[in-house]
């Protein structure tokens, strides 16, 4: 993926690019506390061959400045900010695909700019957290965040590298690669999360303020879910999550990755690859695949 730098609202940010010029458009969204390199490059090389990849980092997030005010990451400011940086980039409507709080973003961003959005793709988000988990009030998660935030400090690269194997059922460079854009190393030789605690702690909020399902109805475009099966004690949300959305939008799609946790793009890149492709083509927005 080729690295690129812009700017919009004195925000400089950092995205990348990969793919055929020439194919439909699919801007991506990672999650929380996360990086476009950390959550997408391993399902990236799948879809490269179908689609012009353009990957933000969020806004404190990778190589993207921080919001200064709090409010800038309520889910419809934050909207209109990927809006405006988008519209620099690209002049055509586009695909917008998200994975867990970036799912969230580009529910949310298609809400607000249905005329620039052809297609939406969630991949285990916008669905469950935090509406449809009994017991996870704000103040829960914010304490939650809070403490996660104050202990997200490592002595050395191989604490990071322990915690984070538990997230996947795969491990490979890559994928440490990846891990490795999120952090960036201390005055002690340490290594600390690039996303700040004022920056997580102004998006938990938002989850609460903007809920996902209040979304739903204005969703008009095509939209797919690909969810995780992983844990399973999240079954019950994710049962509830899909029958409202199912009962609120028009047309939506919805897709288990058997045997992958919530790192989907990490633990099954390649069938969540050929779920998207599949889809695609279901919704005639990509020709089949020639067999000559």
């Amino acid at each position: 993926m080729q690295k690129k730098t812009g700017s919009h609202l004195g925000i400089p940010f950092q995205y990348y690019e990969s793919g055929n010029p020439e194919n439909p458009v699919l801007v991506c969204f990672h999650g929380l506390a996360g990086s476009s390199i950390y959550t997408f490059s391993e399902l990236a090389p799948f879809l490269e061959d179908r689609f012009r990849l353009v990957l933000i980092d969020s806004p404190g997030h990778g190589g993207t400045q921080a919001f200064e005010a709090e409010k800038d990451y309520q889910f419809s400011n934050l909207a209109a900010w990927f809006h405006g940086a988008i519209l620099s980039l690209l002049s055509e409507p586009f695909f917008v695909m998200g994975h867990s709080w970036g799912a969230d973003a580009a529910l949310h961003f298609t809400r607000h700019f249905p005329d620039n959005v052809r297609g939406l793709i969630l991949l285990d988000g916008g669905f469950t957290f935090p509406q449809n988990q009994p017991g996870l009030t704000k103040s829960v998660a914010l304490a939650g965040w809070a403490e996660y935030m104050k202990n997200a400090d490592y002595a050395n690269w191989q604490d990071v590298a322990a915690e984070y194997r538990a997230y996947t059922s795969r491990w490979n460079a890559e994928i440490e690669r990846g891990i490795r854009s999120i952090f960036r190393k201390s005055g002690d030789g340490g290594y600390r999360l690039i996303a700040s605690e004022k920056s997580i702690l102004s998006i938990i909020e938002a989850f609460y303020d903007e809920p996902f399902n209040e979304a739903y109805s204005y969703i008009q475009v095509p939209t797919l879910l690909v969810h995780a099966e992983l844990p399973k004690e999240l079954a019950p949300a994710r049962r509830l999550g899909m029958d409202q959305m199912e009962s609120a939008m028009n047309d939506v799609s919805i897709a288990a990755m058997d045997g992958a946790g919530h790192m989907l793009p990490w633990d099954a890149p390649g069938a969540t690859a050929a779920c998207i492709k599949e889809w695609m083509q279901q919704k005639a927005f990509l020709p089949a695949p020639s067999t000559s």
